[in-house]
């Protein structure tokens, strides 16, 4: 569900820009305001976080009520969340640190039925829990769920080729920070060097006919990107955000004489 009444892969096709924000505090106020924010979509973070399962299904119900895309971030060492969380009506899978096509294909085997992928099949809350024809239900999740491949490391951006040949891998996520790791620099994302392999990350999913989104963390970044007519962006994550919007909103009455 989104804003717009067509699903994101449409909304991509047809050409629009969508932004997004890691959501890193379990509260579906949290996921209410970020609507109103006026962002695309959300990536709720299982990777850094501890969400409970009931506070996750929490926030997803608010950000469907709220028409906002919602995607989950989960390790394939926590694949059996996949299932439960399509289940629950997510947008799509972020899937962190993808380094070779087996996992990439081990991704698409999580989110989507036969003949592409192994998804179990049930009745869900997306078709109303058996009240619509599952096996229309079933071709348009093969149409709308969208499963997203994090390139965090050398080695997967060395296996991108083949990454992007699994056919079901829809979106290429770059993860500068951990790469930066990888390289011996770590956090130095504005590394001429880091910048230069996240730019190879971007020209080899181009060339795939697949998307790219990027993470900029400048304004500037993200000029250089829409220039490159990327139409995906993660603009961080909501901690950091609050904190700063927090010291900004105390200093502002401090600074007062």
């Amino acid at each position: 569900m989104n804003k717009h009444s067509i699903s994101f892969k449409k909304r991509i096709a047809h050409g629009e820009t969508l932004y997004g924000i890691f959501c890193s505090v379990a509260s579906p106020i949290n996921v209410e305001q970020l609507a109103l924010a006026g962002y695309d979509f959300i990536i709720i973070d299982l990777e850094h976080t501890l969400f409970s399962t009931s506070q996750v299904e929490s926030m997803i119900l608010a950000a469907r009520t709220m028409n906002l895309d919602v995607f989950v971030r989960v390790p394939l060492s926590a694949n059996h969340l996949v299932l439960p969380l399509l289940d629950a009506g997510v947008t799509g899978i972020v899937f962190p640190r993808i380094e070779n096509a087996q996992q990439a294909q081990e991704a698409v085997n999580y989110c989507h039925y036969m003949p592409l992928g192994q998804r179990g099949l049930n009745s869900t809350r997306l078709n109303r829990y058996g009240m619509d024809d599952l096996a229309s239900f079933v071709e348009q999740a093969a149409n709308e769920t969208v499963v997203v491949a994090m390139i965090e490391s050398l080695e997967g951006l060395e296996q991108l080729d083949e990454i992007l040949k699994v056919e079901g891998i829809d979106i290429i996520l770059e993860g500068a920070a951990d790469l930066s790791q990888s390289m011996g620099m770590p956090w130095q994302t504005s590394h001429p060097k880091v910048k230069e392999k996240v730019q190879e990350m971007y020209i080899k999913t181009k060339n795939s006919q697949k998307h790219f989104c990027a993470i900029p963390r400048q304004p500037e970044d993200i000029a250089a990107w829409k220039q490159q007519s990327v139409q995906l962006f993660v603009l961080g994550d909501d901690r950091s955000i609050i904190r700063r919007a927090h010291q900004n909103h105390l200093n502002a009455f401090k600074d007062i004489s």
